[in-house]
């Protein structure tokens, strides 16, 4: 009696861990952080550096931006030629999300549309183009 019910707590505890966790990367080479490099806008003046301390960050069907001071998240879809960010949150405090404006993410890069084209993106590089003409070029972190 004691053998079965090991082998039924065995079983039981095999099918958690085999479907106790679904979610799993979807974006392939674009998921994970990434440091901003530069940005140069359509007459190639220099936005930002690496010394600004901007950050990206992708996974699922959500995207992070941060630098110092400043975090928002954003939901993401993402197809072979372009990024399309959209729903920008930040947290309120006391449980609460507040939408904002995606003229917020405009700080970090981000055009108003959400559009993002890809460039460029391997393991450990990403350049990304707007309908703006800027050029965003990251590091995987």
């Amino acid at each position: 009696m004691k053998r079965r019910l090991y082998y039924i707590l065995a079983l039981l505890s095999l099918l958690m861990v085999v479907t106790g966790c679904d979610k799993r990367d979807c974006n392939g080479d674009l998921d994970g952080m990434w440091q901003m490099l530069e940005w140069r806008d359509k007459e190639n003046v220099v936005k930002a550096t690496k010394d600004d301390m901007i950050f990206y960050s992708f996974q699922l069907q959500m995207a992070d931006f941060r630098k110092v001071g400043n975090e928002i998240r954003t939901s993401l879809k993402v197809t072979p030629e372009q990024i399309i960010i959209y729903y920008p949150i930040k947290y309120k405090g006391n449980g609460h999300d507040g939408f904002l404006p995606m003229s917020e993410l405009s700080s970090f890069g981000v055009p108003e549309d959400g559009i993002m084209w890809i460039q460029v993106l391997t393991g450990s590089r990403m350049e990304l183009k707007t309908n703006n003409q800027d050029i965003l070029i990251f590091r995987k972190y």
